[in-house]
């Protein structure tokens, strides 16, 4: 009971205290016992505002948010959070560094039940999995230089603990409805990447009806200062039910495609990984290794897969010499956009990180980025995108810096000074730039302002 009410974010704590009771002062042992049991709840109702400034490689914003949260919605313990979020960025022009803004608003609408809702379990397994339910709507919408775009968002699925370091999370359904509104800085962007239909077609108004899974494992004991490691994996099909609906129930296509409501909606599968492991090198110093590989295929009903779901390199946490989305696909240059977007199907990173006490609140770190991201189909006209087994490596970019970090308890603020070491679009057939390149601060390195860890 103690650990089951205290999971439902219901109570602060709970305490239960025995009294022995005795009829007759005179007998050794007790009667009976008397239990009481304290209750501290949690105010059920709560607002939070919070603003923030935001850097995302160089491009400076501010963003607010309001909250409110119920903790007891239908007196189950069912958590409702609502958010509303609206954000304003100046992004940074990749060629003549003018700026311009873009805007972001969004909303969420958030249920989350302490049991499984469909199909029903015993209490038993309630009580050893922690079983959750979660269905969620939200809003999004976002002004860029290039395009606009509103995305709407239902979901619906399940989490559970497997064991005491196992956590399991899956969404039956999820659906996304992206549209683009045609207005001239869109019909500016396309006509700029019209040479490249395959990029054209991750930019059209689409749906997704998407079922995903992920797996997590992590034996961190925040207890105890021991080596640990996390482990994630997430798997993601989206369309194929639907395919296989009108397949057999054979419905025209419309312009090649199968169609929900008027629009094309995504066929795809998607796959990734994501492993960290922390190791101590004494009681302050440790160090951080993380690898990430991923890969995304778009087929029958979708000639790329949709933007939102292709994978970036460089930024905060990422290779944090390179600004977010500037790298790659492969050893490809992107002359065309003005604003930084480079984006892939596959996606390849390792990091590498020594952390160590400087004083105070003051931390240190050096670190090693390196990877890439790359197009998977051979339908992609940008040359050197396409990953290929036998020279991937030669698409590798590497960066190296130190950082900074101020550690609050409550927050860390981070401060990262990345230095491109190796960068594969470069077109001499030696791509170290160390030792070969007079270093500028303009080409070579780039700094990163951020909150939290980068992994």
């Amino acid at each position: 009971m103690y650990t089951k009410n205290l999971n439902k974010r219901i109570f602060k704590f709970i305490n239960i205290r025995f009294d022995e009771v005795k009829k007759d002062t005179s007998d050794l042992l007790p009667d009976y016992l008397n239990c009481e049991i304290q209750l501290n709840p949690f105010a059920l109702q709560s607002y939070s505002v919070e603003i923030e400034g935001t850097n995302s490689s160089g491009d400076i914003g501010v963003a607010g948010t309001f909250g409110y949260e119920h903790k007891n919605l239908f007196r189950g313990a069912e958590i409702l959070d609502i958010n509303i979020r609206g954000a304003v960025e100046a992004m940074k022009k990749r060629y003549n560094n003018q700026f311009d803004n873009t805007v972001e608003f969004g909303s969420e609408v958030r249920i989350r039940f302490p049991k499984f809702i469909l199909p029903f379990f015993s209490e038993l397994f309630v009580k050893r999995y922690n079983p959750k339910t979660q269905v969620a709507v939200s809003y999004n919408y976002q002004q860029r230089p290039d395009y606009t775009r509103t995305i709407v968002n239902g979901s619906f699925g399940y989490t559970w603990k497997g064991s005491r370091n196992i956590s399991h999370m899956i969404n039956p359904i999820e659906l996304n409805f992206v549209k683009l509104p045609n207005t001239p800085q869109l019909e500016e962007f396309l006509d700029r990447i019209k040479n490249y239909p395959y990029i054209v077609n991750s930019y059209k108004d689409h749906l997704i009806a998407v079922t995903n899974y992920s797996f997590i494992f992590n034996n961190q004991d925040i207890q105890k200062n021991t080596n640990f490691m996390f482990f994630r994996w997430n798997f993601e099909s989206a369309g194929n039910i639907l395919s296989a609906v009108y397949d057999i129930s054979g419905q025209q296509k419309i312009d090649d495609a199968y169609q929900l409501f008027g629009t094309r909606y995504a066929q795809y599968l998607l796959s990734d990984i994501d492993i960290r492991y922390y190791q101590n090198v004494n009681k302050t110093d440790k160090i951080a290794y993380r690898l990430f590989v991923g890969c995304g295929y778009p087929y029958n009903n979708s000639l790329a897969l949709p933007f939102e779901k292709k994978y970036f390199s460089g930024g905060a946490n990422s290779i944090r010499a390179w600004q977010v989305r500037t790298l790659g696909p492969g050893s490809f240059t992107d002359t065309l956009s003005s604003y930084p977007n480079s984006l892939g199907d596959v996606k390849l990173e390792f990091n590498l990180e020594y952390r160590f006490d400087i004083f105070w609140v003051l931390e240190g770190a050096l670190f090693l980025d390196a990877g890439n991201i790359w197009a998977i189909r051979d339908v992609e006209e940008r040359e050197n995108t396409i990953f290929r087994f036998d020279r991937f490596y030669e698409d590798i970019a590497i960066g190296t810096g130190f950082g900074t970090r101020f550690d609050f308890s409550f927050f860390v603020f981070r401060l990262d000074m990345g230095l491109k070491t190796r960068d594969p679009a470069l077109s001499s057939s030696n791509k170290w730039i160390i030792g070969n390149q007079k270093l500028s601060w303009q080409d070579h390195f780039n700094l990163v302002l951020a909150i939290g860890y980068p992994f």
